[in-house]
């Protein structure tokens, strides 16, 4: 409310006190309250001059309470809206936070690019990106060149093999790098001696070499490569991009390849971030701001390249001018206050604003509007139903959940579903975080890809005990508690000093060599951190620590593979340092260990589909000395079992009190078998109190029969419809919403729409090959045969590996008639992935409706066979076209095989009992033509049955 509203207010009459009143009539009533004391006088008492003076006392003191009690209960209207202010408004009242956050990570988040805040060289500075993956195609003499400079371990450590993405298939238009090339290059050229001393060396780093230390050696590979070529030693290659930067008067220029992969001239008009590194960004004239994939490490006062194992060419998803670098939609959220995106998606254009241009006071505290009216009115209050008009923190007003959740929007791997997210309110009524997701966390919850910290920190026991983030982080300055300011562009030392854990646990018990067995203080053992918080470095310069802060288990890696703290440190051959060996001193130290087995084991065999892994993940999600984010995970593992406990595991799920656990039976119900008698069990969490639930609900929903729902939960289907409608349209920018918003109107039966979803998607990006394969196969359903061709051969221009859509392909010239084409495009894929077992048994569907190619059919269905032994389809039908051919005993082991793995069908059993008989096994064929008739009790059964019976007495 205005100042200027106020002054309106006090013109209208007088109301009756209410929830929604405004202040503005006290004073009227409190001067008629006043001239009615001043009156007092006049009545009949005069002669009495205490009485006069007790109703003057009496009537003030009752004007003054009544005062008082009004400008209590009046409150401003629920209707007036809070809007930002700015720090200045924050700043005269609360100089000491304003100065502590001043300078702060979250000030210098982001920033005009100007001389004061640009920390890079760009005095007509040259850098060129030489990726680990292209060292190949040096000569010989320059690759010795380059590897005489590099150290026997960081060699082996670059010689790991990594995954160059970890983006899906269908967003690559071509093959990534592996580095195969350069591995075999180096070893080829390295000297004898030498070559055999690195093998042993990377055998032996296998065990403990993480992503970021392989990262980090082919950085500095490149490093030496660029100054080599700095000195004259070796030539700048033709192959490898080099970008210049300069100057124009103030502003900042980048000449780098584009969109086309030639070199353009770029203008630099933010910076990003601060510390240990900055970025620096790029204005396109459709409002798109992009991230430039070069960098500048603070540290060492180097550009470097964000991703130095591999080239990043222009048609790479990781592009800088691609989508995967906008920071319209990956970054700016976090990087500005009321960051309004305003994407249009009928231009393809954005207009995106914001308040301010960095992470300021009311990101974190809220809209401060109301806050400055209040503390700027006459009122003796704060007002009574909104308080002060901000969010606090404090302890004495909320838990640490709410602080947790309110830092969360930022400190996560999540996805929106609702805008703007109000600080203080529930974090999954706005978001859906990642869980613990074998792309991005080891199997015992250790942070892999870039996490951030919340779900880390929801595993730990000191959020389950209540701690908070300020209990360690200065709110303000955005540091660690106790460690000292610095200043924009200086070194920062880490901090590692015990006194922050000393705030809880007692130092004469934990920081003493009896706890922690390392009696040099000067080394990294001795350190709280370095043991319970271990370090992950991102975007190649960015150490991070894992809040999961957990006790290090060097059993994990002996068995499973992860990563421990102990050996992070202790990994010198000479000393035996092994995880073995980390693991008997840490048995020796601490004794066996009391608690139930590790979830790790679990999660490891449900990530693997080990069948023995469902009863120990069942377990695991029942745990209640375990974190929520841990059932929950264990629960999403189930849904890709098929097996009856893992579904009862996952309905058991959705009664779960905790909401995340909830969240996970939702996205696991997509992925299992819904009964018409299990739809009482969960359709309740379409009107769950949290939105995550409800959102995350709508497509298991849409695959059941609305018809089995209760009148409430048909309503709470469209509301959660509506919930879910609006949490794409947040993303609008990204064709994935508008391919769900597709198959949200495909469940619908509108197709018109669900086309017209697609087409956008497209629109949006051309490469986003699932909407093109989607496409295509709506185009073959609507028998639109020539357009579904249009799509799936424009897909395969776009990335010719892409196996869905050649098959899709394959299957519509299947469906026309045209064998020949759909032959063609089945053994291209198998020329590209010859253990492809679906795709053989496809192939051999095919052939054996073709005439002449029976022989042609049994070869691939056996071959299909071979390489999907487990399943029961492919082994019944490579044993029809066997005993079709005349090779009926070879056919019988194909039934056996599908006959052994349990559940047969009909078809299976009647194939079993024919082949039998066939071969004169006539006790035997009527033993399963009897289990066809008591399994699928039918006239047809019985007649099967009796045919079977006088077959075999006819023998």
């Amino acid at each position: 409310m205005t100042r200027q509203h106020r002054k309106n207010s006090l013109e209208k009459p007088i109301r009756l006190p209410g929830s929604g009143e405004s202040r503005g009539g006290i004073k009227q009533l409190s001067l008629s309250v006043m001239r009615f004391v001043l009156q007092a006088g006049q009545w009949p008492f005069k002669r009495s001059p205490y009485l006069r003076w007790f109703l003057l006392i009496s009537g003030a003191l009752v004007a003054c309470g009544g005062f008082v009690f009004l400008d209590w209960w009046l409150t401003v209207p629920d209707t007036v809206p809070v809007t930002y202010v700015g720090r200045e408004s924050c700043k005269s009242c609360h100089e000491t936070e304003y100065r502590l956050w001043e300078g702060s990570d979250h000030d210098l988040a982001m920033d005009h690019a100007t001389p004061q805040t640009v920390l890079g060289d760009f005095n007509d500075c040259t850098f060129t990106h030489i990726a680990f993956s292209d060292l190949w195609r040096f000569s010989d003499d320059e690759l010795h060149e380059i590897l005489a400079q590099v150290d026997d371990k960081t060699l082996a450590i670059a010689l790991q093999p990594y995954e160059a993405h970890h983006t899906p298939e269908a967003f690559f238009p071509y093959s990534p790098p592996s580095g195969d090339q350069s591995r075999q290059r180096i070893l080829t050229v390295l000297p004898s001696e030498r070559r055999s001393k690195i093998e042993e060396l990377v055998a032996w780093q296998k065990t403990f070499v993480r992503p970021c230390e392989i990262t980090d050696a082919h950085r500095k590979l490149g490093d030496i490569a660029r100054d080599l070529i700095a000195q004259g030693q070796i030539q700048i290659p033709d192959w490898a991009v080099t970008s210049r930067f300069f100057r124009r008067g103030d502003r900042y220029f980048v000449l780098t390849d584009g969109q086309d992969g030639k070199p353009r001239e770029f203008a630099v008009d933010y910076v990003f971030g601060v510390y240990p590194l900055q970025q620096y960004l790029v204005t396109f004239p459709d409002g798109r701001v992009q991230c430039l994939p070069l960098a500048w490490d603070v540290k060492t006062q180097r550009w470097f390249h964000l991703y130095p194992s591999d080239p990043i060419p222009a048609q790479d998803p990781l592009h800088w001018t691609r989508a995967l670098q906008n920071w319209n939609y990956m970054c700016a959220d976090c990087h500005t206050t009321n960051l309004q995106k305003n994407y249009d998606v009928a231009t393809n254009t954005y207009r995106t604003e914001w308040s301010e241009i960095d992470v300021s006071c009311e990101t974190c505290h809220g809209p401060a509007s109301l806050h400055v009216q209040l503390a700027e009115s006459w009122s003796l209050f704060w007002d009574r139903k909104r308080g002060n008009g901000l969010v606090s923190f404090s302890p004495e007003k909320c838990d640490n959940k709410t602080v947790v959740d309110s830092c969360a929007p930022c400190h996560s791997r999540r996805r929106p579903i609702a805008s703007p997210f109000p600080p203080g309110q529930p974090f999954l009524d706005y978001y859906v975080p990642e869980l613990i997701d074998e792309n991005l966390y080891y199997a015992d919850g250790q942070i892999l890809d870039e996490d951030y910290e919340y779900a880390s920190f929801l595993q730990s026991l000191m959020y389950r005990k209540g701690v908070r983030c300020a209990d360690c982080h200065d709110p303000h300055t955005a540091r660690v508690k106790f460690a000292d300011k610095t200043k924009m562009g200086e070194i920062r030392q880490p901090y590692v000093d015990n006194k922050l854990c000393g705030q809880c646990h007692i130092p004469s018990k934990y920081d003493t060599v009896q706890h922690h067995h390392h009696p040099d203080s000067t080394k990294p053992g001795t350190h709280c951190v370095e043991c319970h918080m271990p370090e992950t470095t991102y975007m190649v310069v960015d150490a991070r620590r894992d809040h999961s802060l957990r006790i290090p288990r060097p059993e994990l890696t002996v068995t499973l593979g992860i990563p421990n703290a102990c050996n992070l440190c202790h990994q010198d051959p000479e000393k035996g340092e092994t995880a073995e060996w980390a693991a008997e001193w840490i048995n020796k130290w601490y004794g066996p260990r009391k608690e139930p087995p590790h979830f790790a084991y679990a999660f490891d065999k449900g990530r693997r589909l080990d069948p023995s892994g469902i009863t120990e993940l069942i377990a695991v999600s029942r745990r209640q000395d375990l974190a929520a984010i841990v059932r929950a995970s264990a629960v999403l593992l189930l849904a890709n079992y098929g097996d009856e406990a893992a579904r009862g595991a996952v309905f058991a799920a959705a009664q779960d009190p905790e909401p995340l656990v909830r969240m996970a039976a939702t996205r696991a119900l997509q992925n299992v078998r819904i009964n018409l008698d299990d739809v009482p069990r969960i359709q309740h969490l379409l009107s769950d109190p949290i939105r995550a639930v409800r959102v995350e609900s709508v497509p298991w929903a849409l695959n059941i029969d609305s018809r089995v729902l209760s009148g409430d939960a048909v309503k709470a289907l469209q509301s959660a419809i509506e919930e879910y409608r609006m949490s794409q349209n947040l993303v609008s920018d990204q064709p994935g919403a508008h391919m769900n918003l597709a198959l949200l109107a495909e469940a619908q039966g509108n197709f018109e729409e669900q086309e017209r979803r697609y087409l956008t998607a497209l629109r949006i990006d051309p490469l986003f090959l699932p909407a093109r394969n989607n496409l295509g196969m709506l185009y073959t359903r609507s028998q639109r045969f020539a357009e579904a061709e249009q799509q799936y051969r424009a897909a395969l221009e776009i990335n010719p590996d892409f196996v869905p859509i050649r098959d899709n392909l394959a299957r519509l010239y299947y469906q026309m008639g045209r064998f020949e084409d759909a032959e063609k495009e089945f053994r291209e894929i198998l020329t590209r992935n010859p253990n492809r077992g679906d795709i053989h048994f496809a192939l051999g569907l095919l052939l054996a409706e073709v005439p002449g190619r029976l022989s042609d059919a049994v070869e691939e269905l056996r071959e299909a066979a071979r390489l999907s032994p487990g399943e029961p389809r492919i082994l019944y039908n490579a044993a029809v076209a066997l005993q079709k051919v005349g090779r009926s005993t070879e056919a019988l082991e194909y039934y056996e095989k599908a006959y052994r793995l349990g559940r047969p069908t009909a078809d299976l059993l009647q194939g079993y009992a024919l082949c039998l008989e066939e071969l004169k096994r006539c006790a035997a064929a009527s033993a399963i033509a009897n289990e066809l008739y008591e399994r699928f009790p039918s006239p047809e059964t019985a007649r099967f049955r009796e045919e079977i019976i006088r077959r075999c007495q006819s023998h």
